[in-house]
């Protein structure tokens, strides 16, 4: 009687185990949401610094632009472009624009309407064809410089839209 009910449980363990291998999502675990890599159809902006500027109260931005940081991408999905570029914004008006040196790039920014004013960063990718806005503003400050050759300001960037 005793082999007849542990044969009982054998078999039921194993009728149980076969159902549940069945079962795909008990076996493989979900797998996360790799994020989109974050291609557009944007051409290349037209942006460009006002020739009536008060060019007499200015900042300078060393920057290094890494969307690695941000996304799931590798370097065949993503690296900086000599046709890039880097542009910061006093609200919807572009008061510094640059393209890269090797993987840097060195941001003339001129003054704002108002002194102390927030500057946000946006990058141009040539190769993703879409526009990525940094997550943190810098604050406009006449004679300041933000980051250098050896310490670049490497600002996280996230899709931008209008």
């Amino acid at each position: 009687m005793k082999k007849h009910i542990s044969l009982q449980v054998l078999v039921g363990f194993l009728v149980m185990s076969l159902f549940l291998s069945c079962d795909p999502e008990i076996i493989t675990p979900p797998t996360p949401e790799e994020p989109e890599i974050p291609t557009g159809n944007i051409p290349t902006p037209d942006w460009q610094v006002p020739s009536d500027y008060d060019y007499s109260s200015s900042m300078t931005v060393i920057a290094q632009v890494d969307l690695t940081q941000t996304y799931t991408l590798t370097p065949d999905d993503w690296q900086v472009d000599t046709a890039d570029l880097l542009a910061a914004f006093a609200g919807e008006e572009c008061i510094g624009v640059s393209n890269p040196v090797d993987s840097l790039f060195f941001l003339y920014i001129v003054s704002p309407s108002q002194d102390n004013e927030d500057i946000t960063l946006r990058y141009y990718s040539a190769r993703l064809r879409n526009v990525f806005q940094a997550n943190t503003a810098l604050q406009f400050v006449n004679g300041d410089r933000q980051g250098s050759v050896n310490n670049p300001l490497r600002p996280l960037f996230e899709e931008w839209s209008e």
